[in-house]
């Protein structure tokens, strides 16, 4: 049939080349040429005219043919137009066959015009997607027949079968359906040409039925208009051969609106049933393969609103909303969040040009999850064409490359990172890129190590450091596994010979070779980490050697030992008869020394009582300074032994109130406290471990010391306050005699006359006074008492003060 086709030149017809052309106009002319019946085809909106070789005579000997073929008919027959055109109009707006016997139609032919009789049927013929586009005119000249006064009918039958159609009738009186072989055959039936309509009808596919039987209702309903199309499947009823079918007809009705003559024409559509199918289906699977596609799709029709015809699941879940609120709608309705983006203008200009056009991450805002997020999308934008050519709107095809992009860009700052890194590193840093191990971004000490000058970029490792293969060593093979499996190798104190400035060197290095990775997780470079340890390996070499000499020397070393420790057993026996002798001392303190000093002052007492007034102004004032340098030597000798017993005394530790200390001290004070009219200000003092007795001398010192140091005539305003500190909170100059993770500070503080803290290390000493004896009175063993009590307790003591301006002694003591 594709001879037949091309046996004319159909290539300068308005609808292009046969190959062109939709498949069903590609049918219906096939069955054109091969009809020996005169057939006549008007195709598309122009009407374009086909006709076959049987109808060739009747054009005369005008010189028409091959000129009509193609062309409108409008063009060609302009002396019967006005009949033909309404009877093409008729069934392409019904898209009902209608047929006519021996219509009068005036005819230019053979140089005249003619009145030419025609019997001819006009049905309607359906394209690719069963729309009605064309109207098949099967003919046949009568005018002689009508001249013999129709004498025979012979010619209509010879047109119906050659064009291959049948003719039927329902009788509705009857109810019985008349046809000719032809009809009978669409049917599969080998039987009579008249049988029952109830008949007819089991012969047709059970799914086929109802609608059938409804169609045949309508027409031969008044209200119809008569008209009747209808394709179903018939079953073969005696061949079993499953065809499909199309009868057309018309009903004719009496003046009072019943039914008189129902009849029409059938026909075998099997074959262009099947392309249709065959077409839905491929559109259908087109179709599928749009939705379910995994890169996203789109396409809109023209401008100027480019409205969304077609998007699939991927399009939906890209731009986050569902397909029905962007199917329909304009673009700028559906994606509002890309107004402004130039999308709209690309569109316009691919749907003008025909021209696709076509970007790559290329940036895009989007409102995803209730957000604006920067994406990056490779998209296509090409022209979506008819058969004729036409564009009637653009396919969009996106691919989302976000992740990539940002993935590059990270690995861009990375290496960007990274550059900056092995730049100002202080270790021998560098890259070796691919494969082949090529020297990257070598720092100064790298250059150094490698020994070769700066011009080593860009080279392969092998060929900047050829002894690496030279003199077998394993470094090139390990950077071929670390490469290939892309896990990190490090070793210490790897000896490594390297010709340096010309020289060969055997130096030692930490090496660290670290796979780095791109966007896709392969690794693409080697980062060396080079550490030279050559010194630290020398002196490790020389410490084994001298190991040795260090074990000759560890027995002298025993030897040494155990002599100082036989002199350390002496040293604590002479220890433990120095404090016997300690002890002997404070008990000659307390009897030996006080009873002579008791003795003066009772004699003092005696001689000022009896012989007071004897004595005179001078001799009085002798004997006071005797008592008074007596009572001073017992107060000495009091303070001194308080202070040796704290060095010898066995300390007694338990849970100790300091609020009880501090409240005993001020009770002993108190005649003090209420001449002087003293203020305190008090916090909660915490309970410790230690030993109440010592703890009392320490805070009986602190606040008389207070009160003593504020002048007379001044009011003391004495303050004592108390904080919790961890150890690493503690000032660094204090010294703590003990290991505790936290301490209580406890600060005294007064309005007194200060001190210079340049003198900070002499007040807590024996003897060490800052003032003199008559201003404020004291022995100078105090402070020294209350820094032992401190030590004692594993705590510390120290002061901050200036001249005038009163002074704070802060204890610590552990928690």
């Amino acid at each position: 049939m594709g001879d037949l086709i091309r046996r004319y030149d159909w290539g300068k017809t308005p609808v292009g080349p046969p190959d062109q052309w939709p498949q069903s106009l590609r049918t219906i002319v096939n069955l054109l040429l091969t009809s020996r019946f005169p057939m006549f085809l008007f195709w598309g909106p122009e009407l374009i005219q086909f006709y076959n070789d049987a109808y060739r005579p009747s054009l005369g000997n005008d010189g028409k043919h091959p000129m009509v073929l193609g062309q409108p008919g409008a063009d060609w027959w302009p002396e019967s137009w006005h009949l033909i055109k309404p009877l093409i109009d008729q069934v392409l707006s019904g898209g009902e066959a209608t047929w006519n016997e021996d219509q009068l139609f005036p005819f230019f032919r053979n140089g005249k015009l003619e009145k030419v009789y025609w019997t001819f049927s006009y049905s309607p013929v359906r394209d690719d997607f069963d729309q009605i586009a064309g109207v098949l005119v099967v003919c046949q000249e009568t005018t002689r027949q009508v001249e013999q006064a129709r004498q025979s009918q012979q010619g209509l039958s010879i047109a119906l079968q050659a064009a291959q159609l049948g003719v039927w009738e329902l009788d509705p009186a009857t109810n019985w359906v008349n046809w000719d072989d032809h009809c009978r055959s669409l049917f599969g039936l080998a039987g009579p040409n008249s049988i029952p309509y109830e008949q007819v009808i089991s012969y047709i596919h059970p799914d086929d039925v109802d609608r059938v039987h409804k169609a045949v209702q309508w027409a031969m309903n008044p209200e119809s208009g008569g008209h009747y199309n209808c394709t179903y499947r018939t079953v073969g009823a005696d061949d079993g051969i499953l065809r499909w079918v199309r009868f057309t007809g018309r009903g004719y009705f009496t003046e009072t609106g019943q039914i008189s003559r129902f009849a029409g024409v059938g026909q075998d559509v099997t074959e262009e049933v099947l392309v249709h199918q065959k077409i839905e289906a491929n559109e259908k699977r087109l179709q599928n393969l749009f939705e379910q596609a995994p890169v996203v799709l789109s396409i809109v029709g023209r401008e100027p609103d480019f409205v969304y015809k077609l998007a699939n699941a991927a399009f939906a879940e890209l731009v986050d909303r569902p397909l029905d609120q962007i199917l329909g709608k304009p673009l700028l309705e559906a994606l509002p969040d890309i107004e402004g983006q130039g999308f709209d203008e690309l569109l316009r200009q691919v749907a003008t040009t025909g021209i696709p056009y076509i970007q790559h991450e290329a940036p895009v805002e989007l409102v995803r999850q209730g957000q604006r997020q920067s994406l990056y999308f490779d998209f296509m934008y090409s022209p979506l064409r008819e058969s004729d050519g036409e564009i009637t709107g653009v396919i969009g095809l996106v691919i989302d490359v976000t992740q990539q992009v940002k993935g590059r860009q990270l690995v861009e700052a990375s290496e960007a990172k990274l550059r900056s890194v092995i730049a100002t590193a202080p270790a021998a840093m560098g890259l070796f890129v691919g494969q082949d191990l090529v020297v990257e971004l070598p720092n100064q000490a790298f250059i150094d190590i490698v020994g070769k000058g700066p011009d080593i970029v860009g080279k392969p490792l092998r060929e900047v450091m050829p002894e690496l293969e030279t003199e077998n060593q394993p470094f090139l093979h390990i950077l071929d596994e670390v490469y290939r499996t892309g896990k990190t190798f490090q070793s210490f104190g790897s000896q490594v010979r390297i010709v340096q400035n010309g020289v060969m060197t055997d130096n030692y290095y930490n090496i660290t070779y670290s796979p780095l990775f791109d966007a896709q997780d392969q690794v693409y470079a080697i980062l060396d980490i080079a550490i030279d340890v050559t010194e630290e390996i020398k002196a490790r070499k020389q410490a084994e050697e001298s190991e040795v000499l260090y074990r000759n020397l560890s027995e002298e070393l025993e030897n040494r030992v155990q002599q100082r420790t036989q002199e350390l057993e002496q040293a604590n026996q002479d220890l433990k008869r120095s404090n016997e002798n300690l002890q002997q001392f404070a008990y000659v303190a307390s009897h030996d020394l006080q009873e002579p000093l008791r003795k003066i002052q009772s004699f003092s007492e005696l001689l000022n009582e009896q012989y007071g007034t004897q004595l005179g102004d001078e001799g009085n004032d002798l004997l006071q300074r005797i008592s008074s340098a007596g009572a001073r030597m017992s107060t000495l000798i009091k303070d001194l032994l308080t202070y040796s017993r704290l060095a010898i005394r066995q300390q007694s530790f338990g849970l100790v109130s300091l609020d009880a200390i501090v409240a005993s001290v001020l009770s002993t004070l108190e005649w003090t406290i209420e001449q002087r009219r003293a203020h305190f200000e008090l916090d909660e003092l915490p309970i410790i471990n230690g030993d109440e007795s010592q703890l009392g001398q320490l805070f009986q010192n602190l606040l008389s010391n207070a009160l003593k140091f504020t002048p007379m005539g001044q009011v003391p305003h004495i303050k004592v306050r108390c904080h919790k500190l961890a150890a690493s909170e503690l000032p660094l100059e204090t010294r703590l005699a003990g290991t505790a993770t936290f301490f209580y500070q406890i600060s005294v503080s007064d309005q007194g006359v200060g001190f210079d803290t340049k003198y900070l290390d002499r007040i807590f000493q024996v003897f060490q006074r800052l003032h003199g004896k008559k201003e404020f009175p004291g022995t100078g063993v105090g402070l020294a008492i209350c820094q032992r009590v401190v030590e004692n307790h594993g705590g510390g003591i120290t002061a901050v003060s200036k001249p005038g301006e009163g002074a704070t002694f802060f204890v610590y003591l552990p928690g």
